[in-house]
């Protein structure tokens, strides 16, 4: 029999995502303090909250709760991109190739801006 591991998985996951508690609380429609208690295991989430939660993790359900191995939840999940960057990437996608140069000119002068 499977062991549970979904609140260590959380944590694990959410932080490997670089999402707060209150990030994905606001994902899955729930505050910060509530994913605090799924992960110290004091409350535990609705099966259609794992769902979504799985989902905005970009992780497969059976990973999030029952895989102990972060290297392999990792291998086994999607790269994960916000709304925003693929609303960005769609445009540019549309984009003629001139404009697509001048997009990349303004990025890259920008990236170096900040750095």
């Amino acid at each position: 029999m499977k062991t549970i591991r979904f609140a260590e998985n959380l944590k694990r996951i959410r932080e490997w995502r670089e999402m707060t508690k209150e990030e994905l609380g606001e994902r899955v429609g729930v505050s910060g303090v509530t994913i605090g208690y799924w992960e110290n295991g004091r409350n535990e989430p609705r099966m259609g909250k794992v769902e979504q939660i799985a989902s905005v993790l970009n992780v497969d359900i059976d990973d999030l709760l029952f895989n102990e191995d972060l290297d392999k939840i990792k291998a086994n999940s999607k790269s994960l991109i916000s709304d925003v960057k693929k609303q960005t990437i769609d445009l540019i996608k549309n984009l003629n190739d001139e404009d697509v140069e001048l997009f990349k000119q303004l990025m890259e002068r920008s990236i170096n801006k900040s750095e």
